[in-house]
């Protein structure tokens, strides 16, 4: 028969006790350190540049002579449908539609040098718009054919706190340029969902995507807000259209229908299984004796296109943090007029085609 001192029995109990939870608490914050750490290499700035940034347009609405305006659009559809936001494309005193409206798609490589980059504009027409979602949707004519269209994400898996970028063309930043924060509050603004979040949006911003971790649009930047109702200076209280509003109004114009991906729904698409051939039974046929090759004839390579600059953190003139290819002296009223320009010219081959077409018909109505 043992006899045990009671005193000793409870220390002993008390450090069972203790041992326990030590390993209870450290089985439990070691994971969730691991996946912060997870979530934190997830975001890359960078990987959603490269990602994201050629299915992001330039757009620019003016009239003949007078007001314009330049914003932001997402390619939607490898047809050329994108997806912007009311107010750039309409005249902010009359709520009409510009007269004119073109885009750019970002070029290869991009310079930083407007005169260099905006040099292939796209005309437009204008698919639908609502007002009051200051929701727009564009397509292009005659789009090019290597167009990459942006996932839509579900928004509504989007969290409180979650790591987002914002890609657009504001002035004094450069064009394509890329800002990051995240995700302030998720409210509703009258008829709309929104975003509040803390990704710096300025001119230009309006209408582009806000992009989640996977490069997946989660939102459509719409309004920034400066100064409360009682004059004093706001920061940080930018807005987001949620994707998932947006997704639903797009479907409901009958232009395309599109699925948003779910959170979850990561997975790559598995290569196709080769299946070997039937093993014959019938003897091999000899094969005939190869005659030697004439020697390859020369080939003329092309000059290999210059290196695109390389994309990197910089910080603009107002201080914000970006990501791109900078053009501090980035003019976006410069650019506008650098738009007309374009457009003037684009137009007028346009109407010079036209013209040379009408006369081989009239000539084939002459036989």
């Amino acid at each position: 028969m043992r006899i045990e001192n009671p005193i000793v029995v409870q220390r002993a109990q008390a450090l069972r006790r203790w041992a326990l939870s030590t390993l209870l608490l450290v089985g439990g914050v070691v994971p969730a350190m691991l996946m912060a750490a997870h979530e934190a290499e997830a975001f890359s700035a960078s990987d959603i540049y490269r990602n994201a940034s050629n299915s992001v347009v330039l757009i620019f609405g003016f009239e003949d002579s007078g007001a314009g305006s330049s914003g932001t659009g997402s390619v939607l559809t490898r047809d050329g449908l994108i997806l912007t936001n009311n107010h750039v494309i309409a005249n902010a005193t009359s709520g009409k539609l510009f007269g004119n409206i073109l885009i750019y798609f970002k070029p290869k490589p991009i310079s930083g040098d407007n005169k260099k980059d905006l040099t292939k504009p796209y005309l437009v027409e204008v698919v639908a718009r609502d007002k009051d979602l200051d929701l727009a949707l564009l397509r292009v004519k005659n789009p090019p054919a290597d167009l990459r269209p942006l996932e839509v994400a579900d928004s509504e898996e989007v969290d409180i706190g979650e790591s987002v970028a914002a890609i657009g063309h504001p002035s004094g930043g450069g064009l394509w340029t890329l800002t990051t924060g995240t995700v302030s509050s998720k409210r509703r603004d009258q008829a709309r969902d929104i975003f509040q979040t803390d990704t710096a949006i300025n001119p230009g911003n309006s209408g582009g995507p806000l992009l989640d971790e996977y490069s997946r649009l989660v939102g459509v930047n719409t309004f920034v807000r400066r100064v409360n109702e009682q004059g004093l200076p706001l920061e940080g209280l930018n807005y987001s259209l949620r994707a998932s509003l947006a997704l639903a109004w797009v479907n409901g114009q009958g232009a395309t229908t599109l699925a948003s991906v779910a959170r979850g729904n990561l997975a790559a698409t598995p290569a196709p299984v080769q299946t070997p051939a039937p093993r014959s039974e019938s003897p091999p046929t000899p094969t005939p004796q190869a005659q030697p090759e004439a020697p390859p004839a020369p080939r003329y390579e092309p000059a290999p296109a210059p290196p695109e600059p390389e994309a990197r953190e910089f910080t603009a003139p107002d201080g914000t943090q970006m990501y791109g290819v900078p053009n501090v002296e980035n003019d976006l009223d410069e650019s506008l007029q650098q738009a007309r320009t374009a457009y003037e010219e684009l137009t007028a081959r346009r109407d010079k085609s036209i013209k040379e077409m009408d006369k081989l018909f009239d000539g084939y109505d002459n036989f």
